[in-house]
């Protein structure tokens, strides 16, 4: 396949002007012209200086100074707590047995279990979950936190 010579002239004219059709002529940048000086600065304004106060407000004001204490954690009744205490003990003794036993393993699956059924508690100090886990618990020889 042979190209005719005018067809090589114009690839050749046409790539090398195509970039100055696409980029086009440079812009000459503005002169910038002298400002002059800068404007003076703002007047300041005058410094405050803050001093306390000499009143106190007198005796009644220390009475109402401390507020009274507010309990903010969680309402949790004494049954689970105690059901918390021995999940944290079934949990030291699963330690105590170490990882690779098999007690240890059942131990520490029944001590996360009882962490869930812990939270479930009424305030009557029952859950029906809590019937299975107490089954298991009595096969297996727990510390004394455990006897409820």
């Amino acid at each position: 396949m042979t190209r005719s010579p005018a067809r090589r002239l114009f690839f050749v004219a046409f790539t090398l002007s195509f970039p100055m059709l696409v980029l086009g002529c440079p812009k000459k940048q503005p002169m910038v012209q002298d400002a002059g000086a800068p404007p003076p600065p703002a007047p300041s304004a005058s410094v405050t200086e803050l001093a306390p106060l000499g009143d106190d407000g007198g005796e009644d004001a220390e009475a109402e100074a401390a507020p009274p204490k507010k309990w903010v954690g969680p309402a949790v009744n004494p049954n689970q707590r105690k059901i918390e205490a021995c999940c944290y003990a079934m949990r030291s003794q699963a330690k105590s047995l170490g990882p690779s036993s098999p007690e240890g393993f059942q131990l520490n699956a029944l001590a996360a279990q009882c962490d869930v059924f812990a939270k479930q508690v009424g305030p009557a100090g029952n859950a029906p979950e809590f019937a299975q886990l107490r089954a298991i618990l009595k096969s297996i020889n727990l510390p004394s936190a455990c006897s409820f």
